[in-house]
């Protein structure tokens, strides 16, 4: 359900600024736009050493985490206490 609506918010802000241009709504969908690039650039940099210690390609975790944020990291494994 939250991939679904992050891609959804996604979508919507291209398409309101290719199709509503000069407009308020496309003024507002730009804001949206780059608030979530720069919301996601910062989580892949803050939890790349978690998505390092996932396995797997770290390509794809970049990818997923720079489209959906929080709701690919919670798919990943759990975090492994140092006491375990």
């Amino acid at each position: 359900m939250g991939r679904t609506a992050v891609g959804g918010v996604w979508v919507a802000s291209i398409a309101i600024v290719l199709f509503a241009s000069g407009s308020q709504a496309a003024t507002a969908a730009r804001a949206v736009f780059w608030i979530m690039v720069a919301v996601h650039a910062i989580e892949c940099v803050v939890f790349l050493p978690r998505m390092r210690r996932a396995g797997g390609s770290l390509g794809a975790h970049l990818f997923q985490t720079f489209l959906f944020g929080v709701f690919h990291l919670r798919t990943l494994a759990p975090e492994q206490s140092a006491d375990a």
